[in-house]
């Protein structure tokens, strides 16, 4: 196993996995901004092991993305194993990642996510199942307090388990991702967590990463709400300054995110940089109106026609 997590330089930053956003192009952006680390949207399982096609496109990577994870969810331990294989010769990424946090419902009502977090046997079933069926390192991504179960309970449940790297969620299930996280649960976990302790929730800007890492005693951080729209904070936590990004900055970054976009799904993968192109923008005069331009794109060429058309 080449296990690519004890060779990254502390503290590391890495990509949080979020359905609807850390497709490749958005990925490629955090790369290009220093994010040591990218994961993947959430992986079914399930998916992988019945229709995998459309699943296998979703995960598919660019060499720039290295070092990349696949995040997988799901409940069955066959199912699990099915996909660590699957993954491991289809995909070729860097690392496998299992969730045990997730607390939207409909992944919830699965048995899946937090609700398999809550489930400590169940869980060590399955960690064992994917860290058998490859040569990947294997990580897990967790909450602070799941159910009653405290993230420090179930990471001393898998001490003598090779886990190379363990994500805390610094929010209990119950506070979704509203609300402070707590660096000292995840500070609680460190005597457990032989391989890297990452600290994940809450982080802003500078100053929350800066809090958290030194709170936390982690050897890295996991970022993912707070990058949507500002995906530069990974450089300001590795170069340890704030960045300002000017209007040709980020006009540039839209355009650049647009041509990743097309390369990968074509014109039609717009859509779904719309709500992207609106984060961007928070925060900028006229940004109002910019959003309700921005959302009705179809075309690179109406993207550009937009922005020249702003004045700052």
């Amino acid at each position: 196993m080449d296990n690519f997590w004890v060779k990254l330089s502390r503290p590391f930053t890495v990509l949080a996995p979020l359905a609807g956003a850390t497709d490749s192009a958005f990925r490629q952006i955090c790369r290009s901004y220093q994010a040591d680390v990218v994961v993947s949207e959430m992986a079914s399982v399930a998916a992988l092991a019945h229709n995998p096609e459309k699943t296998l496109k979703m995960l598919a990577f660019q060499a720039s993305e290295r070092p990349y994870v696949v995040q997988l969810f799901g409940s069955d331990p066959q199912q699990f194993s099915l996909a660590a294989r699957l993954i491991s010769q289809e995909i070729k990424p860097d690392g496998l990642d299992i969730n045990f946090g997730c607390p939207v419902a409909k992944i919830i009502k699965q048995g899946a996510g937090a609700a398999l977090g809550a489930d400590l046997s169940k869980s060590r079933t399955i960690i064992e199942a994917v860290i058998n069926n490859t040569n990947y390192p294997v990580s897990i991504k967790l909450r602070a307090l799941n159910q009653g179960i405290r993230a420090s309970q179930f990471v001393a449940n898998l001490i003598d388990l090779p886990i190379a790297a363990v994500a805390v969620h610094g929010r209990s299930l119950s506070a979704g991702f509203s609300g402070p996280a707590d660096p000292l649960a995840i500070a609680d976990c460190r005597p457990y967590v032989s391989g890297c302790l990452i600290a994940n929730g809450g982080i802003i800007d500078l100053s929350s990463a800066q809090t958290m890492l030194r709170a936390s005693l982690a050897d890295g951080l996991m970022i993912g709400r707070g990058a949507l729209s500002r995906p530069w904070l990974f450089q300001e936590i590795a170069e340890n300054r704030q960045i300002n990004l000017t209007w040709p900055n980020l006009t540039d970054l839209m355009i650049r995110h647009a041509h990743l976009v097309i390369d990968n799904k074509g014109e039609a993968g717009l859509i779904e940089l719309r709500k992207f192109l609106t984060w961007y923008v928070k925060g900028w005069p006229q940004a109002a109106n910019l959003r309700q331009k921005l959302v009705t794109i179809t075309s690179l060429a109406e993207l550009e026609k937009i922005i020249a058309n702003v004045s700052v």
